[in-house]
């Protein structure tokens, strides 16, 4: 199973917690789609697995225009075997996803959107600086619908300051009142240089204890999985037969292309990480010349991968195939550790597999940590 992202690096505003690369200014848009659509072609012999998923993120993808769309589309489809089973999708916001555009969509073939909903809380959108309201989320989702998109992704945001517990609830309820087959639920985390890093550092916002975030974080898990939520991944829940496929490949380290100014690549050796820089991007392409550095991966970086992916999901580790692939061998005190942590009930330890439960996901970068040689 391979992939292919495709980084689309524009947005109409910032919002005021993203360092993902971006650019409000839009002036660059169609060159670097000519560039995308380029370094497609360029890329096809990186990987040699037939496609199994596509994934526009960003940034805003459902910025583009419907040529503009089309372009990136058909420059893939034309360069690369893309199974009939394909899982495509596309990242956007409620106000963007009118009824030309949903169709235009569904037309070049995309089946799954990743809509960005953030909270159902006008003063939360605003706080967020978010481009949309509430009502167009609503509206967005219920013209999917209509028009045969109903493999439906929708995020929220928890952890917000000043964001009570009965807002996060009010969020979660009307979440699943539209009934997506999938839910992102991401603790904010105030970047340095983002507004909010900012606003921090002035005072202006303080960061909510840990303990109410747990709170927020347990609830969640609580009242998702009760409604028929697989926890598949610490950010992740889907309605059976729904886990994304795209995401999933990541974390059983499948190879997969990136396309677009800060786009990475893997092919199970190496690693690629395009330049997040937009002008010296479409440069660097017009000029034949390799947009990205390659780093090689070494046995033991592909286990600390393994260890730090798999661990956030439900599949957890397999210390079989570690030690068949890695020659992985637990010590003492990561026995301890591991004994200590199922003792709590935050894991379960059988047939030689780690995995850990909800509790357990919310401490999976100290077990890393744990584990990591």
């Amino acid at each position: 199973m391979a992939g292919i992202y495709i980084h689309i690096p524009f947005c109409k505003k910032a919002c005021h917690y993203c360092d993902f690369h971006f650019s409000t200014t839009l002036n660059l848009v169609d060159d670097v789609v000519d560039s995308i659509a380029l370094e497609a072609k360029r890329m096809k012999s990186y990987i040699s697995e037939p496609i199994e998923t596509i994934y526009f993120g960003g940034g805003t993808p459902s910025i583009l225009n419907a040529k503009q769309l089309q372009k990136i589309t058909e420059s893939i489809f034309q360069h690369y075997t893309i199974k009939d089973s394909i899982e495509f999708t596309l990242e956007a916001n409620p106000d963007d996803l009118t009824e030309g555009k949903i169709v235009f969509l569904k037309n070049i073939g995309v089946n799954r959107l990743s809509i960005g909903t953030q909270s159902f809380n006008e003063n939360i959108l605003a706080f967020l600086n978010r481009s949309h309201t509430a009502e167009q989320t609503l509206e967005s989702v219920d013209l999917c619908q209509q028009h045969g998109i109903s493999n439906l992704s929708l995020d929220l945001i928890y952890g917000i300051p000043e964001q009570s517990e009965n807002q996060w609830k009010e969020d979660l309820k009307s979440m699943t009142q539209l009934n997506p087959t999938h839910i992102s639920c991401y603790a904010l985390t105030i970047e340095e240089k983002t507004v909010f890093g900012n606003w921090r550092k002035k005072g202006k916002i303080l960061e909510p204890k840990d303990e109410l975030v747990e709170e927020q974080y347990d609830f969640m898990v609580n009242y998702l999985q009760q409604k028929g939520y697989i926890h598949y991944e610490v950010s992740n829940f889907a309605k059976p037969t729904f886990i994304s496929k795209h995401n999933s490949a990541y974390w059983h380290q499948n190879p997969y292309i990136g396309l677009g100014p800060g786009a990475h690549s893997f092919n199970g050796a190496t690693r690629q990480f395009n330049i997040s820089n937009n002008s010296k991007y479409i440069k660097l392409i017009k000029a034949n010349q390799p947009p990205f550095t390659t780093e090689k991966l070494d046995k033991n970086e592909l286990l600390t991968e393994y260890i730090f992916t798999k661990i956030r999901t439900y599949w957890g580790l397999d210390f079989n195939l570690m030690k068949q692939l890695f020659n992985y061998q637990l010590n003492n005190h990561q026995v301890e550790f591991i004994n200590r942590i199922v003792s709590r009930k935050m894991a379960t330890f059988v047939n030689n597999k780690l995995i850990l439960n909800s509790k357990g996901f919310f401490i999976s970068d100290s077990v890393v940590l744990e584990l990591i040689p």
